[in-house]
């Protein structure tokens, strides 16, 4: 565990505004956390640098879409992103696939009910909505993994745990940040270690991840008879 006092002063220390052994006056140490959330936020944002995903679970009402964030049908944190949905009846799980907007868009009956075979989901600012197709016309259990942003600090002394590789990349990434306040020109050497930080945590977070490429069978055929430009 660190606090955000700790990652600030060693972020500060990287741009020589502190010396051994001193520490920082809580005014600037107050701003110095705003800047640190800010920083959270951003990384929140980037790909791969959230390192785990969270699972909930509500349960479907005939709705076609559900909302998720605080106050929401899920009631949880609002998530940047959905990275996977299944559904559950009885002992059974079914694994739903993923829509984007334009595929989403392309159903031509939206009301259609069933047991839900693909999801597609927002993001709206203040409460995310999960569409389900077909509308599910059971109480199925739906399973939820997200990202959602890394936890802010809310004080100083606030302990917080990350994965070992997240502290040089904050301290090193905040004193990227704090450098213009303080006038001070960052290093190209700190810049480098900042990258390679951001780097290494990227590696961390998707270290087990596999890209699989989904190909219509058609475009398989060996016989030379499918045109991509026709779709047949």
């Amino acid at each position: 565990m660190t606090t955000a006092r700790s990652i600030i002063e060693q972020a500060c220390k990287q741009i020589h505004v502190l010396g051994r052994g001193q520490t920082l006056p809580n005014d600037e140490a107050q701003d110095a956390l705003t800047a640190l959330n800010n920083l959270l936020g951003s990384l929140s944002a980037e790909g791969g640098m959230v390192y785990t995903e969270s699972k909930d679970s509500f349960t479907a009402n005939g709705s076609a879409s559900y909302t998720i964030g605080s106050g929401g049908d899920l009631n949880t944190t609002k998530p940047y992103d959905i990275a996977a949905v299944f559904i559950r009846q009885g002992t059974t799980d079914t694994y739903l696939t993923k829509n984007d907007q334009k595929q989403y868009a392309q159903i031509t009956n939206k009301s259609t009910t069933g047991q839900p075979s693909i999801f597609y989901y927002d993001n709206n600012p203040a409460l995310g909505n999960l569409y389900l197709h077909p509308v599910p016309s059971s109480a199925y259990t739906v399973f939820v993994y997200s990202v959602k942003p890394l936890t802010a600090f809310t004080g100083l002394t606030d302990d917080i745990t990350m994965p070992s590789p997240y502290e040089r990349m904050l301290v090193t990434n905040l004193a990227l940040e704090l450098a213009p306040s303080y006038e001070r020109e960052p290093t190209p050497q700190l810049m480098k270690n900042a990258s390679k930080a951001k780097g290494n945590v990227f590696k961390y977070n998707t270290r087990n991840s596999t890209n699989v490429a989904d190909v219509d069978s058609a475009i398989l055929d060996t016989d030379g008879t499918y045109n991509i430009y026709r779709g047949y």
